[in-house]
């Protein structure tokens, strides 16, 4: 339905949208564990994405191999990922867990040199240096937090966006398959809700805790409508175009998270000069990356 508009500018538009669906999970992970979270947002984002393919025009033929690799999407991205990132988000703030996402563009670059065979220029290891730097400029904290941080912190989003880079090749593989993003949405999202309907068990102490206000189940379930929308873009822009462009593009929300972050949540995150200016370093690196194409 999108396929008319440029993948760099799906990409972007792509940002805006996870962005907002962001800000609509931090108000919810105050009072809802991490899990529980997830949980809801997959299930909400499988039922928006299957709506969506109820809009195409429908497949003739649902290939094994291209559900295996869209399930995959789940259980490494919308599963452990995201529970990853909601846990770094409650242990080390929005904006600092969005920055060192940004990380994530060092690990696809390197999966599409060395595994789909796209090449690399100057121009992009210099954005990858840039980016890299700002993540140091953001976890030398200094003053920021009056309380200490274990630097073993940053490694759950570290991790994270690890899990997620692999994501892309998951989806290239599905899509050559099966080109719907909404299937390849639908079978990632409605895959990963099970995986953490099945860990609960697991976290009775963490889930017990949660208040399961209707306001925050519904916060998040128009979180899922934003980020179905934004991955309903960014999965057509991965199908088009090629990873080391439209994955730096995407990360762009990270400025407008921060923003955001700082408009609506001043009193629970510092966002200081010094966590700007990591920010900046790395969009400017996402920036050199994709010029260098």
């Amino acid at each position: 339905m999108v396929d008319f508009i440029p993948p760099n500018l799906l990409a972007l538009l792509s940002a805006v949208l996870v962005s907002v669906a962001h800000i609509l999970y931090r108000q919810a992970l105050g009072r809802l564990s991490p899990t529980i979270t997830a949980m809801v947002m997959n299930f909400a984002s499988a039922f928006y994405a299957f709506g969506l393919y109820s809009l195409e025009d429908g497949l003739e033929e649902w290939p094994i191999a291209a559900l295996f690799w869209f399930a995959m999407v789940g259980i490494t991205g919308s599963s452990i990922g995201r529970y990853l990132n909601f846990r770094s988000v409650k242990l080390i703030g929005l904006a600092r867990t969005s920055v060192m996402i940004q990380s994530i563009l060092i690990w696809s670059s390197l999966l599409a040199v060395f595994v789909l065979g796209e090449q690399i220029t100057s121009p992009v290891g210099l954005g990858t240096l840039a980016i890299m730097l700002g993540g140091v400029l953001l976890v030398y904290e200094g003053d920021v937090r009056k309380e200490k941080t274990s630097p073993l912190l940053y490694l759950i989003p570290l991790v994270a966006s690890f899990l997620f880079s692999l994501t892309f090749l998951f989806r290239r593989y599905g899509l050559a398959l099966i080109p719907s993003s909404a299937v390849g949405m639908g079978v990632a999202t409605g895959t990963a809700a099970l995986c953490l309907l099945g860990a609960m068990p697991f976290n009775k102490k963490e889930n017990a805790a949660s208040a399961w206000l209707p306001r925050d189940v519904a916060g998040v379930i128009v979180g899922a409508l934003f980020n179905v929308s934004a991955a309903y873009c960014f999965w057509t822009s991965i199908r088009l175009g090629e990873i080391v462009q439209v994955v730096p593009i995407q990360r762009l929300s990270v400025l407008i998270i921060i923003f955001l972050s700082w408009l609506f949540f001043r009193k629970q995150e510092a966002v200081t000069t010094r966590v700007v200016m990591g920010g900046v370093l790395s969009v400017a690196g996402a920036f050199a990356i994709v010029m260098g194409k």
